[in-house]
């Protein structure tokens, strides 16, 4: 459950984000969102990244309610919320971190890299910054999310030379997709038994279970609406939940099918990668 409200949060953070990120005028930046990007053994993560001509800024966005406290002494942030405390790193090194790492993965690749700035952006309406002021980065490096704009403001007063051509920063745009990887989810640390998990196809309009087969097209009886592919999520979710691969009679017996040769239609339709032969064909995600 706690995973579970951590990765809402952070989705509604992203979703403020976005709405903030709208003010800026889409001709001056080419924003990229949820990077992973490997290098060296290990990952960095940008929650967003905005490339213009004259400079980059990476952007470290917390959703948090409650009373954000920063002490810059100890590079530590007390969070007091419904009465208890809970103790994170610095943001703002946090941040850090990632431009250097950016920086060296951009020379890595030979590029040359354009000024870097960074913010730590907090979108969650109910968060109260305390004490930023003291300490001039923090004061400057973290801002709450409806500010954004006027931050970016100020980076584009200070940054008047262009050293990225469009060209360059589509080039970089395609590179940065590229070597995107996101991070796979660990789902063996929840325990889960096969027991636990709900056969059938899942509406994707009302979430009810399950969807029935009919006429080629699945059909929830709940809202009534039907649907062509409703089927590849679950079997993607099969993947994640169940084992890395499938045969004709797990999908018939995980989607509630009793025509074998309708999942084998579903399952040469999704243009899966396989073994075997037909008989005793294995189905595996690509």
């Amino acid at each position: 459950m706690k995973d579970l409200l951590i990765k809402r949060a952070g989705f509604k953070g992203e979703q403020e984000m976005d709405y903030y990120l709208s003010l800026l005028n889409e001709n001056d930046f080419h924003i990229l969102q949820d990077l992973r990007i490997p290098h060296g053994t290990n990952y960095f993560q940008i929650d967003f990244l905005l490339l213009s001509t004259k400079f980059a800024l990476l952007i470290e966005n917390k959703n948090m309610p409650g009373s954000i406290e920063f002490d810059p002494a100890f590079k530590q942030v007390f969070r007091r919320y419904n009465d208890t405390t809970e103790v994170y790193d610095c943001p703002v090194d946090q941040v850090k971190r990632q431009v250097y790492q950016f920086r060296s993965w951009l020379k890595k690749h030979n590029i040359t890299p354009p000024p870097l700035e960074f913010l730590v952006t907090y979108s969650n309406h109910g968060s109260i910054l305390q004490n930023p002021s003291k300490n001039q980065e923090i004061y400057h490096r973290v801002c709450k999310g409806g500010h954004l704009v006027f931050k970016v403001d100020e980076f584009q007063n200070r940054h008047q030379r262009e050293v990225l051509s469009l060209k360059d920063i589509k080039k970089l745009t395609k590179l940065l997709i590229k070597s995107h990887e996101p991070e796979k989810a660990d789902i063996n640390k929840y325990n889960l038994a096969p027991s636990d998990i709900i056969p059938g196809i899942q509406c994707p309009t009302c979430e009810h279970f399950h969807m029935e087969r009919i006429s080629r097209k699945w059909y929830c009886s709940h809202c009534g609406i039907t649907s062509s592919h409703a089927h590849e999520q679950a079997i993607l979710d099969y993947f994640l939940l169940i084992g890395p691969t499938m045969t004709n009679k797990q999908l018939r017996n995980f989607l509630c099918l009793p025509s074998r040769s309708t999942s084998t239609n579903l399952l040469r339709n999704m243009s899966l990668q396989h073994t075997g032969s037909t008989k005793n064909r294995v189905y595996f995600q690509a």
